[in-house]
C-alpha cells in the first residue's frame, strides 16, 4: 500500500489540505488544471466573491463533460481498431483459404 501525504492545494481562493497517494507534481497539474477551468468561467462574467458555489459546479459539469467527451472520442478509437483488425484478420483467413484449395486441386 503506497502511504498518503498531505498536500495543500488553492482552489477559488481557499486552501484544502488532500491526503494522496499520488505524486505532488501530478496534483499540481491537477490544481492547476482546475484553477484553469475556474477561471475561464470567472470571465465570463461570474463574480468569484459571491458565486463560489455557482462557479465550483459549473467548473465540475465542464470537467464531468471533458472527461465524458474523451470516453466517446477513445471508445470511437477502439471500435474504428477493432473493425480495421478484424477486416485484415479476415481477408488473412481469406488467403489461407483459398491457398490450402489451390494446394488442395493440385495435390488430386
Amino acid at each position: 500500500m503506497t502511504d498518503k501525504k498531505d498536500i495543500k492545494i488553492k482552489i477559488l481562493g481557499q486552501s484544502y489540505t488532500i491526503k494522496a497517494s499520488a505524486d505532488e507534481k501530478y496534483i499540481r497539474k491537477l490544481e492547476s488544471y482546475v484553477e484553469q477551468r475556474v477561471e475561464e468561467l470567472k470571465g465570463s462574467g461570474f463574480d468569484s466573491k459571491t458565486q463560489h458555489l455557482k462557479i465550483a459546479i459549473l467548473t465540475c459539469l465542464n470537467i464531468a463533460d471533458d472527461l465524458f467527451q474523451e470516453k466517446e472520442n477513445n471508445k470511437d478509437e477502439i471500435v474504428d481498431k477493432i473493425k480495421s483488425k478484424t477486416i485484415s484478420l479476415k481477408e488473412y483467413v481469406d488467403q489461407q483459404i483459398l491457398s490450402f484449395e489451390k494446394r488442395d486441386k493440385i495435390g488430386k
